[in-house]
């Protein structure tokens, strides 16, 4: 029986802890106290820069606060500052104002006759702009004489005028220079002994077209260029310059500033609207894009007359100025010897004598019934301004052949 006993063991109760019972704690090793002391330094760096930024952003606020105070302060003193013109009446209202830009209205030039009477000129446009139609209206309008150098010109270009050139006659428009150039020398040595009067009603108009081909084909060009521009104004010689070209080596001028600049540009069609783009001037561009009458003299907008009216004052000029010489040439019967003639041995007189004659054949021609200022516009072509110097002139002619 005894063999069949099981023994058992039975588990001993746990051993419940007191104040007396030592428990034991093993001290960190060197990895441990590395991993604390890391810690700890990060610790340190968030609460300094934590710092910083409080510490900064009262700053911030008291600079915010003092700035706010001086504004309050000085606004405060503005109003009594700008009250002192009032006689120190305080102001109870605000208008606050901004400044808008305002596109003022532009100052057209409608009278193209007169805001280019006596100065040298030149035309720029690209073909079919109405460089020739415009030369040819201001050839018949401004009055008194005009020559005209035409290369390319038919027989019905410039009727009544003094043409050379024409089926491309260098010589001839070499010859005419020349003659224009002791033209220059003798007027101004008349000037120089007799004063301003004694060129008075002697003013010739010269136009020249497509002046930068001439340039290269006629050798006296560049000189008769830089005396009339500098000179001519002076003489009583004014010129109409035409081109395609707005360029300044085209005509010549390249590094001679101070002769582009005598001259008054008119820019027509897409020269007139490159120009003014340059001049960024946007309420120019869109006018000129508004009518094929409107262009540019220099930077200034003009507005010439209508096409059927400019054709019609040439029609009409062409019909009562007769033809100076035979067609279209230089007059043959002038003699080298008188050619060489200066105005102080030939004398003033002699010198405009047969123009003089020419003049008054055709004033007893067409002015037959008609008043003194029927004659003036209408036959010697002074209008506008001018009139005063045409009757002046008819004045004169009468007392020389009328006695």
């Amino acid at each position: 029986m005894a063999n069949d006993l099981i023994d058992i063991k039975v588990a001993a109760p746990p051993k419940s802890t007191t104040a007396h019972t030592w428990v034991e704690l093993n001290l960190p090793n060197a990895k441990t106290l590395g991993r604390y002391c890391a810690w700890g330094a990060g610790r340190l760096c968030f609460s300094v820069s934590l710092f910083a930024i409080n510490i900064t952003r009262n700053a911030f606020r008291m600079g915010i606060w003092l700035c706010d105070g001086v504004e309050a302060g000085a606004k405060k003193l503005l109003k009594v500052y700008d009250a002192l013109p009032y006689a120190g009446t305080p102001i109870t209202q605000v208008i606050e104002a901004s400044a808008v830009p305002v596109n003022e209205p532009l100052e057209i030039i409608t009278d193209i006759i007169s805001a280019i009477e006596g100065k040298q000129v030149m035309i720029i446009g690209e073909m079919g702009t109405g460089k020739s139609t415009l030369a040819q209206y201001l050839a018949y309008t401004i009055g008194g004489r005009v020559r005209v150098y035409e290369c390319e010109g038919t027989p019905t270009d410039w009727q009544g005028l003094e043409v050379i050139g024409k089926g491309e006659d260098w010589a001839a428009i070499e010859q005419g220079m020349a003659e224009d150039l002791e033209d220059l020398s003798n007027r101004l040595k008349l000037r120089t002994e007799r004063g301003d009067g004694a060129l008075a009603g002697s003013e010739r108009v010269t136009i020249v077209e497509e002046y930068p081909e001439v340039s290269t084909k006629v050798t006296v060009s560049a000189e008769w260029l830089e005396r009339h521009a500098r000179r001519g104004r002076k003489a009583l010689r004014p010129t109409i310059l035409l081109s395609q070209y707005d360029r300044v080596a085209a005509w010549g001028l390249e590094g001679k500033s101070d002769l582009a600049d005598a001259f008054y540009r008119i820019r027509l069609g897409k020269k007139a609207l490159a120009h003014a783009k340059s001049l960024k001037n946007e309420q120019l561009i869109e006018w000129l894009k508004l009518d094929q009458s409107h262009c540019l003299l220099d930077d200034q907008p003009l507005k010439l007359p209508p096409y059927r009216e400019m054709k019609a004052a040439t029609l009409r000029g062409s019909q009562t100025i007769p033809q100076p010489y035979p067609n279209n040439v230089i007059n043959p019967e002038k003699t080298a010897e008188n050619t060489r003639k200066t105005a102080h041995s030939q004398g003033f007189s002699d010198s405009f004598s047969d123009e003089s004659r020419l003049l008054w054949r055709m004033i007893q021609r067409l002015g037959e019934g008609k008043n003194d200022s029927a004659i003036v516009t209408e036959v010697m072509g002074f209008t506008g301004q001018r009139y005063g110097e045409g009757k002046d002139l008819l004045e004169r002619l009468r007392r020389e052949f009328d006695g």
